[in-house]
């Protein structure tokens, strides 16, 4: 471990180093050399300078004294390489905003936000269950990347792992632990709120994680993801749950918006849905079907259809069986879809007015003949649609640059109208324009152009 080596321009003698911490007075520049171990123990980081470069320096906050004596603050934001934290006891607390260029280590003690935000240029180490990010009364930790295709990231590791068929771009992620409230719901001390470039039919599953001490009471088994729509709250029906790991796990969520966690305060629902599918068929209609294992009071099913995943259209209404114990199956036909994307989901509505959602389903329309492929610049992985495919017919499905050079061939067997290409030698390819070509063993069935890199 290297020595602390500190460069100071100062026209007055404004650092000072004591037992009281580190304070940089106004006008002072601080320069630190190298890549030092800084240790405050028993102490407070004061920045009141014009200038503090941390290099590639490591800032240790360290000791035991009281929260309120071991503090990160002053009148400028400071812009640490990496931070950590490694209280025997007690906390440290921010007074100002921070940035964090390198990683965040979180070793022992709690980090409290106060207020303050912590710009995050890598990654959180080490939370856990008391040794945390924390701040009931305000505060952010805000992390910026770009998520093309993503599949389980946990950007900056700040808590939520997103998988999405669409090319986000540019996002935004901000968690926060100040409690939200939905008609007297009281959310868990956690939500995020996720600002993609791109927001619009993401088809995306996300897990968000937790510390049994952000429960605010709440039972564990009763919490699912509930997501603010710029309007209204609206509850997302858990796929997967984890009480041990501390998570909750949603898909087909058409846009991000503000995330949380809640229990669902509703009395137990009339209808027990063991299934809803939406396929498109040979006709470019979309047959629409699903199953109940019991029903109690059930009216009718309304089925309403989206461009967007956010604004929804009746489409049909199918009656119910009022009460029934039996597996019932029931479908219909969407015989006018939209070209592209189509959303399809279930409204259930029981005799005295209550209702309740069913999962969200995306089906693709295609025209004559065409074949889509996206994301267009494509990355890694690359989402196939198509029409005509017959179920296990095996293809060959190559990319040629413009030259015509054969760069990628890969045989495999069709399961579906769509289907996901792992290209991982794109990495090599020039930027520039590529075709993409699907033989079967009767015809070529479709060429597209697709871009890389561009």
């Amino acid at each position: 471990m290297k020595f602390l080596q500190l460069s100071i321009i100062t026209m007055l003698p404004l650092v000072s180093i004591a037992q009281g911490g580190i304070i940089i007075g106004n006008g002072a520049k601080v320069f630190i050399k190298d890549s030092p171990h800084w240790v405050i123990q028993n102490g407070r980081f004061e920045n009141n300078g014009d200038d503090f470069v941390a290099g590639s320096s490591t800032v240790h906050i360290t000791g035991n004294s009281l929260t309120g004596f071991s503090t990160i603050g002053g009148t400028a934001t400071t812009a640490f390489y990496n931070l950590t934290i490694n209280k025997s006891s007690n906390d440290v607390r921010l007074n100002y905003d921070i940035e964090v260029e390198g990683d965040l280590q979180i070793s022992n003690g709690n980090l409290i936000l106060n207020n303050s935000d912590i710009i995050l240029g890598g990654n959180i180490l080490g939370e856990a269950e008391g040794k945390q990010i924390t701040g009931t009364t305000g505060g952010t930790i805000i992390k910026t990347v770009d998520l093309n295709m993503p599949l389980g990231e946990n950007p900056g590791n700040i808590g939520v792992e997103i998988t999405s068929v669409e090319n986000m771009g540019s996002t935004t992620i901000q968690r926060r632990h100040v409690q939200l409230t939905n008609n007297g719901n009281s959310s868990i001390y956690r939500h995020f709120n996720i600002s993609p470039t791109n927001n619009a039919a993401l088809d995306a599953t996300l897990r968000m994680y937790y510390f049994d001490n952000e429960l605010a009471g709440l039972t564990e088994n009763d919490i699912d993801l509930w997501q603010y729509n710029g309007a209204t709250w609206v509850e997302l029906l858990t796929d997967s749950r984890n009480t041990a790991e501390n998570w909750v796990e949603s898909s087909g969520i058409p846009f991000f918006h503000t995330l949380t966690l809640a229990e669902n305060l509703s009395p137990p629902l009339p209808v027990e849905l063991i299934s809803f599918n939406a396929v498109a068929n040979e006709k470019k209609e979309v047959d629409i079907f699903w199953s109940t294992a019991s029903e109690s009071n059930n009216e009718y099913f309304s089925v309403e259809r989206s461009r967007d995943g956010v604004q929804f259209e009746q489409i049909d209404i199918v009656p119910g069986a009022g009460s029934s114990s039996d597996t019932r199956y029931y479908a219909t036909i969407d015989p006018h879809p939209f070209i592209g994307i189509n959303y399809y989901r279930l409204r259930q509505v029981d005799y005295d007015g209550r209702y309740n959602f069913s999962k969200t389903k995306s089906v693709y329309i295609l025209t004559d003949g065409q074949v889509a492929a996206y994301p267009n610049p494509m990355q890694q992985v690359l989402h196939i649609v198509g029409e005509g495919f017959t179920k296990d017919e095996e293809a060959v499905i190559e990319i040629h640059d413009a030259l015509g050079k054969l760069v990628f061939s890969q045989i495999m067997a069709i399961q579906r109208q769509s289907f996901l290409l792992d290209v991982p030698e794109v990495a090599g390819f020039f930027p520039g324009s590529y075709f993409l070509s699907i033989r079967t063993p009767n015809e070529n069935r479709a060429f597209n152009l697709v871009k890389i890199g561009e």
